[in-house]
């Protein structure tokens, strides 16, 4: 097993309630805990940090300049410390992506002019929501504004850019450090796994929330992996913002950047920005046959103010199985003392959840699977058959595997039941639904079979299921309802 510690949205400054040394020996302590629990927990070998590292500065503030620096010399500081604790100082192992929180402000505003009312463009709205559009609307002020000065603009990331150049000075990456790529390389567990930290703050700014990529940056991504000429067992995305959210809210990512990440070979996806821990498998293809596993993790040190009502300071761990097909998501929540223990509600009711990805494919399109007994071999001839659009021949190769033993091979059934659309079987398959995937997949199954009051019920129990779709299942119950009564 390989354990990754995922941290985000430390938001560092030196006015933050909980100081660095604090901070160091709740983990420090948390470690003593977690080694000690079942199912076990290895130390973690890699740290990925998701984004927003610094508290940033308010528009207008006096001497912002210095006290960006400031912070960033707080989150170097945590940062330097956290690596020399758990990895030996080995910096090559901790894979660092930017956030929100680390685009100055004040350096974007000054790049921008105020428009007056009757010069707005004719088409306001179009001219606001175009992709890589040069104005900005500030709800605040009821201004217009557009960019004008596009290189003060571009260095709205300088103080993060210097910070990262720092912290990885001297120290052997797979490719070299650049500015304007988009995407940083970081290999781990031998060189067996793969971490990419993509940059999901493209035209991020005073004004505009959303997170974005540059256009090209995964395609780039895939050109510089294939260069490259090397194969991993598991390849791994980080950014910042989170993908799924509130209605009316604006800040988050697009999807189909996630869907070219996986038709790309990614298999897991790891964010932070939602201040709150979750653990999904987002299907990315229509025909399903790519699975990438997201995981969000809780911010490590926000404010109360920025918490979600009801949610503390969190941060997971990430604990992968050998065959590198599943693994399981620890979420270690804050509380009395400020001491991290189990997370111990909704989704992480036992303070993990099991998850499970895509098998790994090469750069030539070839399974990278490791397979070592005759159980192994029945999964791998399983996913082929997967692959091939057969689910029956998913269904007679996992025949005799215990699927209550092997998540991954209850994964692969459950997804030829769902190609076969047998939902008789799913629900016998699905007796104890052991994570809220599952309860969806039993829960579209009651569905279609007609037992209304039934999948009613069983999603008042489940209450991991994120708002948009459970509107789409009391949508579908209540519309199968009332054609029953007509």
């Amino acid at each position: 097993m390989f354990t990754i510690l995922h941290i985000s949205d430390l938001h560092r400054s030196k006015e933050e309630p909980v100081d660095n040394a604090s901070l160091i020996a709740s983990l420090i302590g948390d470690s003593d805990r977690y080694l000690g629990e079942y199912p076990r927990i290895p130390p973690p070998k890699a740290i990925i940090v998701s984004g927003d590292l610094i508290q940033g500065v308010p528009l207008n503030t006096p001497g912002w300049k210095k006290l960006l620096d400031d912070q960033y010399q707080v989150a170097e500081n945590f940062l330097t410390e956290l690596c020399d604790r758990f990895l030996d100082g080995d910096r090559s192992a901790m894979a660092i992506a930017p956030g929100n929180h680390d685009v100055c402000w004040n350096t974007s505003n000054i790049a921008m002019n105020e428009i007056v009312p009757k010069n707005f463009p004719r088409n306001l709205q179009d001219s606001l929501l175009n992709p890589g559009s040069n104005y900005r609307w500030s709800w605040e002020k009821k201004n217009l504004y557009q960019i004008q000065n596009y290189t003060k603009y571009k260095e709205r990331m300088q103080s993060y850019w210097d910070f990262f150049e720092r912290f990885y000075d001297g120290v052997k990456l797979p490719i070299g450090l650049n500015r304007e790529r988009g995407f940083h390389f970081f290999e781990v567990c031998e060189k067996r796994i793969l971490i990419v930290a993509f940059e999901s703050v493209y035209n991020n700014d005073c004004y505009s929330y959303a997170g974005d990529l540059a256009p090209g940056v995964v395609g780039k991504c895939a050109i510089a992996l294939r260069d490259a000429g090397r194969s991993y067992d598991l390849n791994v995305a980080v950014w910042h913002h989170g993908i799924q959210g509130p209605p009316l809210r604006s800040d988050y990512m697009n999807v189909s950047h996630v869907e070219e990440m996986a038709g790309h070979g990614f298999q897991i996806g790891l964010h932070g920005h939602q201040h709150q821990s979750y653990a999904l498998t987002q299907y990315v293809h229509l025909d399903q046959s790519h699975a990438m596993a997201i995981i969000g993790a809780g911010s490590l040190c926000a404010g109360s103010k920025e918490l979600p009502r009801g949610v503390n300071r969190q941060y997971n761990l990430f604990v992968i199985e050998d065959d590198f097909m599943c693994g399981r998501v620890h979420v270690r929540e804050m509380g009395d003392g400020g001491q991290f223990s189990r997370k111990r509600n909704g989704q992480f009711i036992d303070g993990f959840i099991e998850t499970s990805w895509q098998q790994a494919f090469g750069i030539t399109g070839s399974d990278l699977v490791p397979m070592e007994n005759n159980i192994r071999s029945a999964i791998e001839k399983a996913e082929c058959a997967q692959y091939n659009e057969n689910p029956i021949g998913v269904l007679d190769h996992l025949e005799h595997v215990d699927h209550r033993v092997h998540q991954y091979a209850r994964k692969l059934l459950l997804n030829a039941l769902l190609k076969l659309q047998d939902w008789d079987r799913m629900v016998d398959l699905i007796e104890s639904p052991s994570s809220t995937e599952e309860h969806i997949f039993l829960i579209n199954a009651l569905i279609e079979l007609g037992e209304l009051d039934q999948a009613e019920n069983k999603l008042l129990e489940e209450t991991g299921i994120d708002r948009g779709t459970l509107e789409n299942l009391y949508e579908r119950i209540a519309t199968k309802k009332l054609m029953k009564r007509q």
